[in-house]
């Protein structure tokens, strides 16, 4: 990854309470930054977690608070005060928006513009905020990472005088994840006995779960096993009535709402999985779906950027609002064999052109940059 060695300073809050796919970007960084003889500083909001990544003499862990100030006011007041100490070359911030009163080379990065282009999917005052502090950040940032191309061209169209300073940096599939394991035995910890359909992510109003599960539904004669796991927080806004949905729809116990599961719960559910759907009208990459496709779970994703962009080549797309597209693609996948060995193929090959030791060489590559090295 080169010999120039850097301090760099690191938010680190998104390793902070129940990581999903922004926190295991940064730990996958870091698991791999740590071996380059690089010394990483991360800095949190209150105390810092266990986590694996950290547990490294190149890592240092810096508490910054009590974890009671509010997230604006612990990045721009109480954060530069206590990098000043470290002798940083650059700081580095994983979620969009960087600290904006730092006086340090910045590179931030930008996994989608979702606030302005979906800004119904927020609440108006957390939309206004999140455009606001990523305009800014955008503006600071000597470096910005974007995890799709998709992502690098609408960051570039919407900030042109910022287009030279973006890079796009894709992600890596599931190193992070505990092994695979094997089928039968992730079944049964699941308790299943018939076919069995994932959808993993947050629940967004854009990631069409009402579709999905009027999709499904159109299955339940057909497949009376068929089981749909969504696997995520409910985090729409409006907000949607999940259990209303799934009763409207007469699913009862085919679907199950686990929220938000750990690794090794993801691990079990990848492997176990015949079909991995991921809707959306809007994504910046798709990590949940790059993930089943490196377990040999074969997909269905929405048609829309970036999702069909990047998963076109092994998946099978469908218009993500229409249900009815949504059950005959599963229901293909469920009913085909050689159709699904041909997915399942695909998408091995796929993943395999992804890494995150590439994803950290790429970024530490641009902090080299901002660092003036």
């Amino acid at each position: 990854m080169g010999s120039s060695r850097l301090v760099v300073g690191i938010d680190g809050r998104e390793l902070q309470g129940r990581p999903t796919g922004t926190g295991r970007y940064l730990r996958n960084l870091l698991l791999r930054w740590r071996e380059t003889g690089d010394e990483l500083v991360l800095f949190f909001n209150g105390p810092a977690p266990t986590d694996p990544a950290l547990q490294h003499p190149n890592v240092a862990c810096r508490v910054v608070g009590d974890g009671c100030a509010h997230g604006l006011v612990w990045q721009e007041r109480l954060l530069p005060a206590a990098t000043g100490p470290e002798g940083l070359d650059v700081f580095f911030s994983p979620a969009y928006a960087c600290p904006l009163s730092l006086r340090l080379p910045r590179v931030t990065a930008v996994h989608d513009l979702s606030f302005f282009s979906h800004a119904q999917d927020f609440p108006a005052h957390d939309a206004l905020r999140r455009r606001l502090l990523t305009t800014l950040s955008v503006r600071a940032s000597r470096g910005i990472l974007a995890c799709s191309e998709f992502t690098r061209r609408e960051v570039s169209a919407r900030f042109p005088s910022a287009a030279d300073r973006v890079t796009h940096v894709p992600l890596g599939p599931d190193d992070d994840l505990p092994p695979p394991p094997p089928r039968e035995e992730a079944r049964r910890r699941l308790g299943l006995s018939g076919p069995f359909v994932i959808s993993v992510g947050a629940v967004l109003n854009r990631r069409c779960v009402p579709e999905l599960l009027r999709g499904v539904a159109r299955l339940a004669r057909r497949h009376p096993g068929l089981i749909l796991d969504v696997v995520g927080e409910n985090r729409t806004h409006p907000r949607l009535d999940l259990p209303h949905l799934v009763a409207s729809v007469g699913l009862g116990k085919q679907v199950r709402l686990s929220g938000f599961v750990d690794e090794a719960g993801l691990a079990d559910r990848y492997a176990a999985a015949d079909v991995a759907v991921s809707l959306s009208e809007y994504e910046g990459f798709g990590l949940p779906a790059l993930e089943a496709a490196a377990r040999g779970v074969p997909l269905v994703v929405g048609q829309p950027p970036s999702l069909g962009e990047i998963f076109g080549p092994a998946a099978l797309l469908v218009p993500p609002r229409d249900e009815s597209a949504v059950a005959a693609a599963i229901d293909r996948l469920l009913t085909d064999p050689a159709l699904r060995g041909r997915r399942v193929a695909a998408g091995r090959a796929l993943a395999g052109a992804y890494s995150w030791d590439r994803t950290a060489t790429l970024t530490r590559g641009v902090l080299l940059r901002a660092a003036g090295r």
